[in-house]
């Protein structure tokens, strides 16, 4: 099932769930996951933003460096940090 739109709460929340550190900027708010100290994968989301649709949403997967099927998982709140981390070093950015 494709997720059209998230609210940015929800996404701040599974941000945050997954490990990305957040940073507020004065007109975004940055997310950073670091993986030893090193900042591996970043996005942002606009202050103003109640909710986010597409395209913008798909954008922040590419981001996030997760393919459509493991978006849609983060999105349902069921990728563990762990899993995160093994998607990461399977495409060789850790």
């Amino acid at each position: 099932m494709k997720i059209s739109a998230i609210s940015t709460r929800k996404l701040r929340s599974l941000l945050l769930e997954l490990g990305f550190s957040e940073e507020r900027g004065k007109h975004h708010i940055f997310y950073y996951f670091r993986h030893e100290g090193k900042i591996v994968v970043r996005t942002r989301i606009s202050h103003g933003a109640k909710e986010i649709g597409q395209p913008l949403l798909g954008l922040i997967g590419k981001q996030l460096k997760l393919e459509r099927t493991d978006w849609e998982k983060f999105l349902r709140g069921q990728l563990s940090r762990e899993e995160y981390i093994r998607i990461l070093r399977a495409r060789k950015l850790i």
